[in-house]
């Protein structure tokens, strides 16, 4: 399940951007959790977990009211308010805008914090990713059409976040999530646009901004030292999306071969004056989400410090179906691997399906074979979705799992998950 030291050794030299194993990062070292845990067996990588293992802060930095229901009511938005966008301008326009930011900042404050950074990194996991929208940068919003919050706002409980993270070694992605005019038909961009509409030179150009805008943010605050991967866009318009919505009208061939070059030239830009060490790691999504193949471009195709993300919902893929055979047999069989796309992370997943969650035994079969399956000679590692809900429902919400005890609480089972034998007899 794991690189070996000599293939470590070789990325090192392929590789100028830093990964979690280069700095020795405190998260990924088995051997001093291990002590802090009591000997409880021997760790078996004694140079310390060079695999990514976290969990997404969803629902935070965007609301997603779907998973949020009593929150969402709690700022005073309604559930036919199906995004930020529409919260703000149908409950809070005009003389009232105050109001809905100090909704919005008292959302910020509470649903994630440093606190919940501990409780994270206490339960064995090494990463967390952070979803974030444009409007975080108020200079690319245009006020008179956007009517989001007031995004300044957030940024002092961001850089919080990644101030813990940083402190207790912990690996931290930032993802631009929610794009300029929204790259889904889908509320997770924060807004719900029909049809999607991202990909136009104009919001491109919006969305370097941004991406220069927070690469400097990284590079010129020490908060932000843990932070080694930035993401140029979540979950574009693909061709799995029912509804004849691929490709939405300017992606195709706008996304791979206008955005994807530009956003990469906006982060090194940025860097120019930034050793190689200490370089991003610029991410996209993998070939696998079959928006396009980012590395048709050359100048993603040539650069040596990239990174791509694989989103895997195996009770989506399969229609939901609550078969245990087929769910385990999937989780069991499937690769993620796509060739030439190294530092491969599976920055989505779950355990959503038609099962009954109350079943333990399964679920804890369920996991491992994806973890296993995350952790394959090739992959980097997986970040769950999420961390919390308002669900109450273990297959999409890490921490309920954890208090299920239908995940390992502790760096070292996390370790040991990954030499038990689920898969026999589904494979």
């Amino acid at each position: 399940m794991w690189y070996s030291l000599v293939s470590l050794i070789l990325l090192a030299h392929t590789v100028s951007a830093w990964l979690p194993q280069d700095r020795d990062l405190a998260a990924f070292n088995q051997t001093l959790r291990f002590e802090k845990l009591g000997k409880r067996f021997k760790p078996s990588l004694p140079n310390g977990v060079t695999k990514i293992r976290g969990v997404n802060f969803g629902g935070w930095l965007i609301c997603e009211p779907w998973m949020m229901a009593s929150e969402w009511s709690k700022m005073g938005c309604e559930s036919s308010d199906v995004s930020e966008f529409d919260c703000m301008r149908n409950r809070y326009s005009g003389s009232n805008r105050d109001a809905g930011n100090k909704a919005f900042e008292e959302h910020w404050k509470t649903w994630i914090n440093a606190d919940t950074v501990q409780s994270v990194h206490d339960v064995g996991l090494n990463t967390i990713r952070i979803p974030i929208g444009y409007w975080s940068y108020t200079d690319i919003v245009d006020t008179s059409s956007e009517p989001f919050a007031d995004g300044n706002l957030m940024l002092p409980y961001l850089d919080a976040v990644v101030q813990k993270a940083t402190d207790l070694g912990m690996y931290v992605i930032i993802d631009l999530h929610g794009a300029p005019g929204g790259q889904q038909q889908d509320v997770f961009t924060g807004q719900n646009p029909n049809p999607a509409g991202f990909f136009n030179d104009y919001d491109f150009g919006r969305a370097e901004k941004w991406l220069t805008w927070m690469t400097n943010r990284i590079h010129s605050n020490p908060a932000y030292a843990s932070v080694g991967m930035i993401e140029v866009l979540n979950e574009p318009v693909s061709k799995h999306d029912s509804g004849n919505r691929y490709p939405a009208p300017g992606e195709d061939p706008g996304l791979v071969q206008t955005y994807y070059p530009g956003a990469l030239k906006a982060v090194r830009d940025a860097e120019a004056n930034v050793a190689d060490d200490k370089k991003l790691h610029v991410q996209f999504m993998s070939s696998k989400w079959d928006s396009g193949n980012p590395r048709a471009n050359s100048a993603v195709a040539n650069d040596a410090m990239t990174g791509f993300d694989d989103h895997n919902y195996i009770g989506f893929a399969l229609s939901n179906t609550g078969d245990q055979s087929s769910l385990m047999h999937s989780a069991c069989t499937d690769s993620r691997l796509v060739s030439g796309q190294d530092f491969l992370v599976t920055g989505e997943w779950s355990m959503t399906s038609g099962a009954d969650w109350s079943d333990a035994d399964f679920f804890k079969k369920f996991f491992t074979a994806q973890q296993q399956l995350y952790e394959k000679p090739g992959m980097s590692g997986w970040i769950y979705w999420t961390w919390k809900t308002e669900l109450n429902d273990p297959r999409w919400t890490y921490s309920h799992a954890t208090a299920l005890k239908y995940v390992p609480t502790d760096a070292a089972g996390l370790e040991n998950n990954v030499y038990q034998d689920v898969c026999a007899g589904f494979t």
